[in-house]
């Protein structure tokens, strides 16, 4: 049976195994250079030349280097701050891709994580009924408190606030925030962490909070004062919260700050905004760039397949897709005559050794009961 919505799925196991598989290879053969931050692309077309377009690229230490083709996958917010002075002033970029570049927003959305003694509040829910929904020393809302009188499952994967009246914030703005629980992750990756996403100017005022502040990993800290009181009044509101217990008390608070990171774009992923008009042209030009005419290919979320925009899945499959470009620029996809002659013999091999129909029924049953999918 297939479900008709789609799951909201979450890697439990974080990108680690993921990144390690895809990097293999270019850890293995490639000349990767770390800490060389490249500032400037001369990527020019010179229609009247017979020779191929090259790109010159500069690091922030001056180093120049030249290559036949260049992958920028510098993020979205990155080219915003940058489409004009990280490219020659006389060749500067086309001007669809310059206004593709500017109609395309780039969200703000940040993490905090808030580790606990405990996941408090995925202990047998019957307990909390024996905090009373008007008890000074329980928070417990009164809709999780009902639930929790007749429940014994765990608490949700997945939590909404919204527009809070019991957190202060500017009355005129959404304060939004969803909240993901940790503890109901498999066992081997489950830990008493809450991760809070925000975004907007509820995520653009915390990281204002806490610019000028050390992170720290003392309760002391002001660091972790300064986060304590800003995601008390949430996640307080969950069940079996006590004040006064030891195991309701964060031990530790780490929080992004990625619209501070240029590295990141200053800010997350492409979003498209209310009242964007054409915007699939839009990612469309960007994600076309100017690869064929002067060797400078763009790749991230932002020129991902529109299913995939703003997801590190789309990041992943623009680079497949600016990689497959360049080889069939470079006709690298003409099979020579030994492979497709290599290719005809695995063909007369497979006729001779085909099941017959009964027998491939017979053997695809058997398959599909020992839990195979063919």
């Amino acid at each position: 049976m297939i479900n008709a919505i789609p799951e909201n799925a979450f890697v439990a196991g974080t990108y680690q195994k993921i990144l390690a598989y895809v990097a293999a290879t270019a850890l293995a053969d490639a000349d990767i250079r770390l800490n060389e931050e490249v500032v400037f692309f001369n990527a020019r077309h010179d229609p009247q030349s017979t020779l191929p377009p090259m790109t010159t690229i500069r690091t922030r230490s001056g180093t120049q280097q030249t290559y036949d083709e260049v992958v920028l996958t510098a993020p979205l917010g990155w080219l915003k701050r940058h489409k004009y002075d990280a490219f020659p002033s006389d060749c500067p970029l086309p001007s669809r891709l310059l206004q593709a570049i500017d109609n395309i927003s780039y969200s703000r959305l940040e993490k905090v994580y808030i580790t606990f003694p405990m996941a408090f509040w995925q202990q047998d829910t019957v307990s909390a009924a024996s905090h009373s929904e008007d008890s000074p020393n329980s928070r417990l809302s009164s809709s999780s408190a009902s639930s929790a009188k007749s429940s014994t499952s765990t608490y949700p994967s997945f939590t909404h606030f919204s527009t809070p009246n019991y957190a202060p914030h500017p009355p005129d703005i959404a304060w939004n925030q969803t909240l993901v629980n940790l503890a109901a992750l498999p066992d081997t990756n489950s830990h008493p962490t809450l991760l809070f996403y925000l975004y907007g100017p509820c995520a653009t005022h915390l990281v204002n909070l806490l610019k000028d502040i050390p992170v720290s990993t003392s309760p002391s800290s002001p660091y972790h004062q300064t986060l304590r009181t800003f995601f008390e009044p949430y996640y307080s509101r969950l069940p079996n919260y006590d004040i006064l217990s030891p195991s309701c008390t964060p031990s530790a608070f780490l929080a992004t700050n990625w619209q501070l990171d240029p590295f990141a774009g200053n800010g997350a992923y492409t979003n498209i905004q209310v009242g964007l008009e054409n915007g699939d042209r839009d990612i469309e030009v960007m994600r076309e760039g100017v690869g064929e005419d002067r060797r400078l290919w763009l790749a991230g979320e932002h020129t991902a397949p529109f299913i995939a925009l703003g997801t590190t899945t789309g990041g992943y499959w623009s680079g497949e897709g600016v990689a497959r470009r360049i080889v069939k620029l470079y006709d690298a996809l003409e099979v020579s005559e030994e492979v497709v002659a290599a290719r005809e013999r695995d063909r007369e091999e497979m006729k001779k050794e085909v099941l017959s129909v009964e027998e491939r029924d017979v053997a695809n049953a058997n398959a599909n009961a020992n839990g195979l999918a063919l």
